[in-house]
C-alpha cells in the first residue's frame, strides 16, 4: 500500500510537471522590436564589425569605413586622416575593446590604437617585427584582457600580448617544426575562462594556452562528415561552458580540469539551430546567450527549453532585424541589445522593459497567420488559439507559429462571407462562429461547419458582433438588428429589439458586448448605453451617460464588459473606462478612468484581468494596465513591443496559462503579465557639445585671440572660463539611454541665472545663453528614460570673466596712474605758482592803489543800489496795498449796496400787499420792484468782481423770447427818455428767431449797461437800440447783433482800445461829471465773451457812439407761461421753531410766520433749540448760523443725531432751514454739510419763506406726520403801537403813545384815511419799533462784545457782529450793515488790531441810532 502511494505521488508530480511544462510552452516567445541605426543616421559605414560602450555610456561602432560614436541622437565619426598623425590608424575597424580601467582600444587593419577621450586623439601601437612577414600582424581581429592589466591581441598573423605600461608586444606564431606552437597564424576569436586559460579560435580549430605554459594545446573541430572546420567565434559563458561557432554551426563544450578533453555537444535543428556560419557569440548580463549567424539572423538561447528562438529580417516589418548577416553583438548597461549587421547598420532592442510578443502574418512563411486583422480570439486548448479574421477561421500555435485555416462556407455568393467577426467556445467540440452572414456551428473534431443560422439575407442586420453562451446553454447573439437568444437544442430564437414606445425595451438595436454575471444577470452593451436584462420579465434596465451627472456612464457607446474577482462590473466605452459601484440605497454610480487620469486613449476595446488582480486594456493606441487597488496606470505602445495601431472591440482572450491576447488591426499582442516590466535604469547624462556663436569647439582649439577655451573634450570637462566676447554660447546634452531615446526627457538649469529647472524633450537637447554678467555659474542637467526614471544631475562650472576694464588689476593700475598724474600735475603746478607768486608780488603793490579806488567806487554803487531797492520795495508794497484796497473796496461795496437794496425790495413788497392800490400805482411799484431786483442781481455779479476774474461766473442756456427780453430793457428807460426829451427808438430786423436759447439775465445786463451809458452821455438827440440777424454760424445757430447808437458826447479814437478794460473811462473828468466806476464796459466784454460773442465800439467826439455786440443764439422754443397769481394760503398749519439770538430778527420772523397763519416758538440759541425739540414736535426749524453757547451747524448735527442721551429730540428728521446774512458759497456749503435742508438769506424774502413753508408741509405729509388744517383767515388790521411795543418788549412807561405815534400810524385806524397812507404808516411804525427793540437789546450785546474782546474769543465776537449785521439789514442802516460785515470778517480771522481800530466807528454809528 505504501509502495502504491509512492507511485501515485510520483505519477502525480510528473503529471503536474508535464502540465506546467505544457502551460509554459503555450506562452509565445517575446517578440523583439528593433530600432535601426544606419548610414542615413550618421554611421560611418553599413558593416558594423564591433560594438562597445565606454565608461560614460557612449556607444562605439567599428566598421569598414571608420569608428562611430553614438549618444542616442547624434553620431560622431572618427576616420584616418593623412594630415593628422593623431587620427585613427586605419578606417577598417574590426575590434573595439574597453579594458577594466576604462581605456578604449581599437583594433584596425593597421595596428592597435588607444583613444584618449579627453583630447580626442588616438595613440598608435605596432609590434616590432621584421617587415618581411608583411602587415598581417597589424590586422587586429580580436582583443581580450589577460587579467593582469595586459591585452591579448589576435591578428591575421599571430597572437600578441601587449603590455600597456611598457608599450611592448610579445608575439606567438605558428612554427612548422614545433607542434606546441600556435596551430595557425590567423586568430579569429579569443576567450578566457575563470582559470585564466586562453582559448584561441583559428581556421585550424581551437587552441588553448594555459597560464605559465610554454606551448599550446590544440583541439580540432570537424563537421559530422569529418571535414575540418574553422573556429570563427568563441564564448566562455558564466557556467564555464565554451561556445564554439564554426562555418557549419555551433558547438558547446564543457572543458575539464587539466588535460581532460572537453565534452562536446553539437547544437542542431532540434535545438533551433539551422546549419550555417556563426559570426558572433555573446552572453548578456541576464545570462542569455545570443548567436549571430551570417545569413540566418539572430538566435536567442532559452535555457528552460534548451532551444534557440530565431529573429530574422522581415521585409514588411521595419522593426524587425535590419539584416540576416549578424556580425557583432553587445548589450549595454541600461539593458539595450545591439545587433551589428554586415549590410545594414545596427539594430537595437530594449531587453530591460516590455515583454510583449507579436503574432503577425509572415509573408515568407507558408503556415503563418492568414491575415493581420484579428476580430475574434478563442482558446483551443494545448496552448493553441482559434482566431477569426478577414480570411476566415484559423487554428494557431503561438509557440511554433504554425497556422491552419478554414474559410467559411460560401453563402450564395455574398460579399464578405469569409470574415469571422465573433467566436465562442461551446461545450464539447462545439465552436460557435459569428460572421457577416449569421452564426455557424463548427465541430472542432471533424473540422467542419454546420448550417448557417440567424441569416435573414440582409448584410447590415446579419452581422454578428459578439457571442455569449449562458449557464443554461442559451447562445446570445449581438447583432446590428438587436439581441437574439438562440436555443442550440431546439433551434428556437427569441429576438429583443428597441421599441420607442416601450421604455423597458432594448436601448438600441446595435448590440456589442454581452456578459452574464455571477448572479445570473445578462448585461448588454449597446450604442445607446448599458442594459441589464431581467430574465423573469424580459425587461431591460438602462444605464446611460448624463452630461450633467459626473457619476453616470462616461459614454453611451459600450465596447466591452468585464466582472472582476470581487464581482465589480467594468464597462469599456468609446470614451473611457467605467467602474460600477452599487450604493447602500441600491443606486448605481460609475467611477471613470480617462485620458486625464493617465490612460493613453479613451476608446476602450477590451478588458482582461491578470492573476494579480490588474486589468489590461486594449485601446486605439496601445495597451494599458490599471491597478484597481492603487489607481496606477501604465501605457504600452509599439515602442514597447506591442503591435502598431488600434485594437478591435471584443477581440481579446485571457488563456488558462495566464497569457493575455489582444487582437487588432495589425495582428495580435500576446504577453504574460508577470513578465512585463519597466526599465528602471536611470540614463547617464553627458554634455556632448559646446558652441560659441553656433560654432562647435574642439579640444585644444584656439579662438581668434589665440586662447584655448576647451582644453579637453567637453564630455570630460567640469569647469570652463569664458571671456566677455564669448557672449553667446550653447551646451548640447544627451541621455545615454537607448531604449527609446526619442522619449527621454531633460531638465536643465544655469544656477545664477535660471530661477528653476527648464524642462525639455529629446527634440531640443541644448541650452543657449547670451550676454551673461561676469561671475560664477553652474550648469546642471538631468534626464529621465521612457519610463520616467530620473538620473542625478551632471554639473559644469562656468566662469564669465570680466573685460579688462572691469578687472581688479586694471582698476588698481588706473588708480595708480591717476594718482601719479595728479602728483606730477601738482608738482608742475607748484613750480608754475612759485614763478607766478614772484610776479604777483611785484604787481600787488602796483594794483593796490587801483583796487582801493575801485573799492570806494563799489561802496558808492552799493549805497545807490540799496536806495534803489528800498524805492522798489516801497513801490511793490504800494502795489500790494492797491490790490488789497481794490479787493476791500469791492467787498465793502457788495455789502453796502445790498443792504439798502434789500430794504427797498422789502418795503416795496409790503406796499404791494395792499389790495386797494390803484392799478397805475401798483404798476409803478411792480416796475420799481423789478428794477430793484434786477439791480440787486446785477450788483451781486458786478461788485463781486473777484468771481468774474476767477472765471466762476457761469451763464445759463434756457429758452426765452428774444423780442420780449429786449422790450423789457426798453421799458426800463422809457420814462427816462421822456423826462430828458430824448428820442428812444427800437428797431428789429427781419427774420429774427422768435425764441432763442441763451442767458436772458446776462443779455439784459449787457443791454441795460449799454443803453444806460447811452442815456448817461446823451443830452439831446436820440438813442437807438437795433437788433439784427446776420445769418447762421458753423454750428447752425443764429448770429444776432445788438447795436446801441447815441448822439452823445462821443469818445476820442485813441481812447477806444482801452475802453473795455477794468476801471477805465475815456476821460477822468467823465467820472466827476457823469459818475460811474469804470467797470460797466469791462463787465459787458466779459459777459459777451462768456456767451460766445464779441463786442466793439466806434465813436466820433461831438457826434456820438455806436456800441455793438454779436451773440450766437440757437433757435429755441416757447417757454411755458407762468401766470401771475397771488400766493395761495398754505393748506396746513405748521409748528415752527425760530432759533435766533437778536430780538429784532426774532420779531420780524415771528410777524412773517404768524401773518402766514403758522405757530411760532422762539429760541435764543442752539442749545435752547435742541432742548425745545426734546419737549415739542416741530415741523420746521429756522436756524440762525451764529448764536451764543451753540451755533446753528452744531445744533443741527446734534438734532440729526437724535439729541443728547438724557433728552432725545422728538423728531430728528424734521426740516431745518438756515437763516444767514452771509451769502457766500462756503457758508452755504457748510450749512448744508451740517445737515440743514436749505437756507434763507437776511433780509428774508417773503416768497422764499412761503416756498420753504410749502416744502415743509409736503415733507411732513409725505412722512406721515399729521398736520392741523390751516384755519380760516380773517383780514387782520395792522398792529397798534401798544401791540408793537409788547411784541418788541419796549418799555412805554412815561411815554405818551399818542404823542410818539407817527401821524400815519394814528391815522391808520381812521376809516376815512386812504389805504395806501395806512400801509406806509404801518411800515414806518414797524421800522421805528424795530429800532426801539434794537436799542433796548443793545447794552447787553455791547457788554457781551467787551467780554469777548477781552477774552480774545473770536467766535463770540463774530457771532455778535453777525447778529448786529442782520438787525442793520432790517433797520435799513447801510453804514451799520457794512461796518458789521467788516468786523465779522476780521473776527473770523482773529484780526484783533483791525477790530480795535474800527470799534470807535462802531460806537459812533450805534450812538447815531440811539440818539437820531
Amino acid at each position: 500500500m505504501n509502495m502504491l502511494s509512492r507511485r501515485l505521488l510520483v505519477w502525480f508530480v510528473a503529471a503536474a510537471l508535464l502540465l506546467a511544462a505544457a502551460l509554459a510552452s503555450a506562452a509565445p516567445a517575446r517578440t523583439l522590436r528593433f530600432e535601426q541605426l544606419n548610414v542615413a543616421d550618421g554611421l560611418a559605414q553599413e558593416s558594423v564589425l564591433s560594438i562597445a560602450q565606454d565608461r560614460q555610456g557612449f556607444m562605439w561602432f567599428g566598421s569598414q569605413g571608420g569608428l562611430s560614436r553614438f549618444d542616442g541622437y547624434r553620431t560622431v565619426v572618427y576616420r584616418h586622416s593623412l594630415s593628422d598623425p593623431h587620427s585613427l590608424a586605419e578606417n577598417w575597424v574590426r575590434v573595439v575593446h574597453i579594458d577594466p580601467v576604462g581605456r578604449m582600444w581599437v583594433g584596425t587593419d593597421n595596428g592597435l590604437d588607444r583613444f584618449d577621450p579627453l583630447t580626442q586623439r588616438f595613440t598608435h601601437y605596432r609590434p616590432d617585427e621584421p617587415e618581411q612577414r608583411g602587415n598581417g600582424n597589424r590586422h587586429v581581429r580580436a582583443i581580450i584582457d589577460d587579467g593582469t592589466g595586459g591585452l591579448w591581441v589576435g591578428t591575421a598573423d599571430g597572437l600578441q600580448r601587449f603590455d600597456p605600461a611598457t608599450g611592448t608586444f610579445t608575439v606567438w606564431h605558428n612554427e612548422v617544426a614545433n607542434p606546441h606552437s600556435l596551430r595557425h597564424d590567423q586568430v579569429n576569436a579569443l576567450a578566457r575562462d575563470r582559470a585564466g586559460r586562453l582559448w584561441i579560435g583559428t581556421p585550424a580549430g581551437v587552441s588553448l594556452l594555459v597560464p605559465g605554459a610554454q606551448g599550446f594545446r590544440h583541439y580540432a573541430v570537424a563537421s559530422p562528415s569529418g571535414r575540418p572546420l574553422a573556429a570563427q567565434a568563441l564564448l566562455v559563458d558564466r557556467d564555464g561552458a565554451l561556445w564554439v561557432g564554426t562555418h557549419e554551426g555551433l558547438e558547446r563544450w564543457q572543458p575539464g580540469p587539466g588535460n581532460i578533453e572537453p565534452r562536446r555537444q553539437r547544437l542542431d535543428e532540434s535545438h533551433g539551430v539551422q546549419p550555417g556560419s556563426v559570426a558572433a557569440i555573446f552572453q548578456d548580463g541576464d545570462g542569455t546567450v545570443w548567436v549571430g549567424m551570417r545569413n540566418q539572423g539572430l538566435l536567442r538561447w532559452q535555457g528552460d527549453t534548451a532551444r534557440f528562438v530565431q529573429y530574422r529580417h522581415q521585409v514588411s516589418d521595419p522593426h524587425s532585424l535590419a539584416d540576416d548577416f549578424v556580425s557583432a553583438l553587445f548589450r549595454d548597461r541600461v539593458g539595450t541589445l545591439w545587433v551589428g549587421t554586415w549590410y545594414n547598420g545596427v539594430s537595437r532592442v530594449d531587453l530591460a522593459s516590455g515583454g510583449f510578443a507579436r503574432l503577425v502574418k509572415q509573408p515568407d512563411q507558408a503556415r503563418s497567420l492568414t491575415d493581420n486583422r484579428v476580430l475574434a480570439i478563442a482558446e483551443a486548448g494545448d496552448g493553441r488559439l482559434w482566431i477569426g479574421n478577414n480570411e476566415g477561421l484559423s487554428l494557431h500555435d503561438p509557440v511554433s507559429g504554425e497556422n491552419t485555416a478554414w474559410q467559411l462556407p460560401r453563402g450564395e455568393g455574398r460579399i464578405g462571407s469569409r470574415q469571422v467577426t465573433a467566436l465562442w467556445r461551446g461545450a464539447g467540440s462545439t465552436l460557435w462562429v459569428g460572421s457577416r452572414m449569421g452564426v455557424h456551428r463548427f465541430d472542432t473534431e471533424t473540422r467542419s461547419f454546420g448550417p448557417l443560422q440567424l441569416s435573414r439575407g440582409d448584410a447590415d442586420t446579419d452581422v454578428v458582433r459578439y457571442l455569449h453562451q449562458d449557464r443554461a446553454g442559451m447562445l446570445w447573439v449581438a447583432s446590428r438588428a438587436g439581441l437574439v437568444r438562440l436555443d442550440p437544442a431546439s433551434g428556437g430564437v427569441l429576438v429583443f429589439r428597441h421599441d420607442p414606445a416601450d421604455p423597458h425595451s432594448l436601448s438600441d438595436n446595435v448590440v456589442r458586448p454581452l456578459l452574464e454575471d455571477r448572479a445570473g444577470n445578462l448585461w448588454v452593451g449597446t450604442f445607446n448605453g448599458l442594459d441589464m436584462l431581467d430574465h423573469r420579465t424580459g425587461q431591460f434596465r438602462h444605464y446611460r451617460h448624463d452630461p450633467d451627472e459626473p457619476t453616470s456612464l462616461s459614454h453611451n457607446e459600450v465596447h466591452y464588459l468585464h466582472q472582476d474577482a470581487k464581482g465589480v462590473l467594468w464597462v469599456g466605452t468609446a470614451s473611457g473606462l467605467n467602474r460600477m459601484e452599487r450604493q447602500a440605497d441600491g443606486s448605481v454610480r460609475f467611477t471613470r478612468y480617462l485620458r486625464k487620469d493617465g490612460l493613453a486613449d479613451d476608446a476602450i476595446a477590451a478588458i482582461l484581468p491578470d492573476r494579480s488582480g490588474k486589468l489590461w486594456l486594449s485601446t486605439n493606441t496601445g495597451v494599458s494596465s490599471l491597478d484597481p487597488a492603487t489607481g496606477r496606470i501604465n501605457n504600452y505602445s509599439g515602442v514597447d513591443g506591442t503591435i502598431e495601431g488600434a485594437y478591435f472591440d471584443g477581440s481579446a482572450l485571457a488563456a488558462q496559462d495566464g497569457t493575455l491576447y489582444f487582437g487588432g488591426f495589425n495582428g495580435i499582442t500576446a504577453f504574460d503579465p508577470a513578465a512585463i516590466r519597466s526599465n528602471t535604469m536611470a540614463p547617464p547624462v553627458v554634455i556632448t557639445d559646446f558652441q560659441i556663436f553656433n560654432r562647435s569647439l574642439r579640444p585644444g582649439q584656439e579662438d581668434d585671440a589665440g586662447r584655448v577655451v576647451l582644453p579637453r573634450a567637453i564630455e570630460y570637462t567640469r569647469s570652463l572660463a569664458l571671456g566677455q566676447d564669448d557672449s553667446v554660447f550653447s551646451l548640447e546634452f544627451a541621455a545615454l539611454h537607448y531604449a527609446a531615446p526619442q522619449r527621454n526627457r531633460f531638465a536643465y538649469q544655469l544656477i545664477g541665472f535660471d530661477r528653476d529647472w527648464v524642462s525639455t524633450d529629446a527634440d531640443k537637447r541644448f541650452a543657449t545663453y547670451t550676454n551673461l554678467d561676469p561671475g560664477q555659474y553652474v550648469f546642471r542637467v538631468k534626464a529621465a528614460n521612457k519610463d520616467g526614471v530620473w538620473s542625478e544631475p551632471v554639473t559644469l562650472s562656468i566662469t564669465i570673466l570680466p573685460p579688462v576694464w572691469k578687472t581688479w588689476w586694471f582698476r588698481a593700475l588706473c588708480v595708480l596712474s591717476v594718482l601719479g598724474a595728479g602728483l606730477a600735475l601738482y608738482r608742475a603746478r607748484v613750480r608754475v605758482l612759485s614763478r607766478q607768486h614772484t610776479r604777483l608780488e611785484q604787481q600787488v603793490s602796483l594794483r593796490t592803489a587801483e583796487v582801493e579806488m575801485k573799492n570806494r567806487m563799489l561802496l558808492e554803487q552799493k549805497r545807490e543800489l540799496e536806495q534803489r531797492d528800498e524805492r522798489l520795495s516801497h513801490a511793490a508794497q504800494k502795489a500790494e496795498d492797491a490790490t488789497r484796497q481794490k479787493s476791500e473796496f469791492l467787498a465793502n461795496m457788495s455789502h453796502e449796496m445790498r443792504t439798502p437794496l434789500a430794504g427797498v425790495i422789502g418795503m416795496l413788497g409790503f406796499a404791494l400787499r395792499d389790495d386797494k392800490l390803484a392799478s397805475s400805482t401798483r404798476e409803478q411799484i411792480e416796475r420799481g420792484q423789478a428794477n430793484a431786483q434786477a439791480l440787486l442781481s446785477i450788483i451781486n455779479d458786478l461788485l463781486d468782481f473777484s468771481k468774474i476774474e476767477a472765471g466762476k461766473l457761469t451763464v445759463e442756456r434756457i429758452d426765452f423770447a428774444l423780442a420780449a427780453a429786449v422790450e423789457n430793457v426798453v421799458s426800463l428807460f422809457e420814462e427816462q427818455a421822456a423826462a430828458h426829451s430824448i428820442d428812444f427808438r427800437v428797431e428789429f430786423g427781419h427774420d429774427l428767431p422768435p425764441f432763442v436759447v441763451g442767458d436772458p439775465t446776462r443779455l439784459r445786463q449787457v443791454l441795460v449797461n449799454l443803453v444806460g451809458n447811452a442815456f448817461k452821455f446823451t443830452q439831446r438827440g436820440q438813442v437807438t437800440l437795433r437788433v439784427e440777424h446776420l445769418g447762421l454760424d458753423d454750428a447752425g445757430c443764429s448770429r444776432i447783433r445788438f447795436t446801441v447808437e447815441d448822439t452823445g458826447i462821443g469818445i476820442p479814437e485813441e481812447e477806444l482800445p482801452r475802453l473795455f478794460e477794468k476801471f477805465e473811462q475815456a476821460d477822468a473828468t467823465t467820472t466827476r461829471r457823469y459818475g460811474g466806476t469804470g467797470l460797466g464796459l469791462a463787465i459787458c466784454r466779459q459777459l459777451v465773451e462768456l456767451m460766445g460773442g464779441v463786442i466793439g465800439a466806434v465813436s466820433t467826439p461831438g457826434v456820438g457812439s455806436v456800441f455793438s455786440f454779436t451773440l450766437p443764439l440757437c433757435r429755441g422754443i416757447a417757454p411755458p407761461l407762468v401766470p401771475h397769481v397771488p400766493r395761495e394760503p398754505h393748506s396746513h398749519q405748521l409748528q415752527v421753531l425760530c432759533a435766533e439770538d437778536f430780538p429784532t430778527n426774532q420779531i420780524i420772523i415771528r410777524m412773517m410766520l404768524e401773518e402766514l397763519g403758522h405757530k411760532v416758538d422762539i429760541a435764543g440759541n442752539g442749545a435752547l433749540a435742541v432742548a425745545a425739540c426734546a419737549h415739542t414736535r416741530y415741523d420746521l426749524i429756522l436756524m440762525d448760523g451764529r448764536m451764543p453757547e451753540m451755533d446753528g451747524p452744531a445744533a443741527t448735527r446734534l438734532i440729526r443725531a437724535g439729541g443728547p442721551p438724557e433728552a432725545p429730540v422728538r423728531d430728528q428728521g424734521l426740516m431745518i432751514v438756515a437763516l444767514t446774512a452771509n451769502v457766500s458759497e462756503e457758508d452755504r456749503s457748510r450749512y448744508l454739510a451740517a445737515g440743514m435742508d436749505d437756507f434763507l438769506t437776511k433780509p428774508i424774502d417773503e416768497r422764499a419763506l412761503h416756498f420753504q413753508l410749502a416744502r415743509a408741509i409736503e415733507r411732513q405729509l409725505a412722512r406721515g406726520v399729521p398736520l392741523s388744517p390751516m384755519p380760516g383767515r380773517i383780514q387782520a388790521n395792522p398792529p397798534t403801537v401798544a401791540e408793537l411795543d409788547a411784541m418788541f418788549g419796549v418799555d412805554t412807561l412815561g411815554i405818551n403813545p399818542a404823542a410818539d405815534t407817527p401821524p400815519g400810524l394814528a391815522a391808520a385806524s381812521a376809516p376815512a384815511e386812504a389805504p395806501a397812507d395806512a400801509g406806509r404808516a404801518a411800515a414806518e411804525a414797524l421800522r421805528l419799533r424795530l429800532r426801539d427793540a434794537f436799542i433796548a437789546d443793545l447794552p447787553g450785546r455791547l457788554d457781551e462784545l467787551d467780554a469777548a474782546l477781552a477774552a480774545l474769543d473770536a467766535d463770540a465776537a463774530g457771532r455778535l457782529f453777525h447778529g448786529m449785521k442782520g438787525s442793520a439789514a432790517y433797520l435799513q442802516d447801510q453804514e451799520l450793515h457794512s461796518l458789521c460785515s467788516e468786523l465779522e470778517r476780521a473776527a473770523d480771522r482773529a484780526l484783533w488790531p483791525a477790530i480795535r481800530h474800527k470799534l470807535p466807528r462802531l460806537h459812533q454809528v450805534l450812538g447815531r441810532i440811539v440818539v437820531p
